[in-house]
């Protein structure tokens, strides 16, 4: 799965899925494993944590809400043994290994003060 960056007019079309006063935190495109319409937009917002469907072949129109959860829910941890993958509700999302670090920056606004994400590569 190539990296994907989220630009201004995707973002502008997220929002729309979002309620009256919710700002985008964080937003990367993730893939629904074992499915055969994979493509999402996860979005993280103060109040909560969207996962917006995508078409297959565009990932910048996002075209309904598949899943909603109040903030307090953490996303990851995100297994990186393999591909990078994380569990969010049952449901097991593929991302790209450059958005590890927004999975694990988004759960750590959760954590106490003390908590730092785990390095996704480690090795570098």
């Amino acid at each position: 799965m190539p990296g994907m960056p989220i630009s201004s007019k995707c973002r502008e079309r997220i929002q729309r899925f979002l309620e009256t006063g919710e700002r985008i935190r964080y937003v990367f495109p993730a893939e629904i494993l074992g499915s055969i319409s994979p493509g999402v937009v996860v979005v993280v917002s103060q109040q909560s944590i969207t996962v917006l469907s995508t078409g297959i072949f565009n990932r910048s129109k996002p075209k309904g809400v598949l899943a909603k959860s109040p903030r307090g829910v953490r996303l990851g941890p995100v297994d990186t043994n393999a591909a990078a993958w994380f569990t969010f509700n049952g449901v097991h999302y593929e991302v790209d290994d450059e958005y590890v670090p927004v999975v694990n920056a988004a759960d750590a606004e959760l954590g106490s003060p003390d908590q730092v994400p785990q390095d996704p590569l480690p090795e570098l």
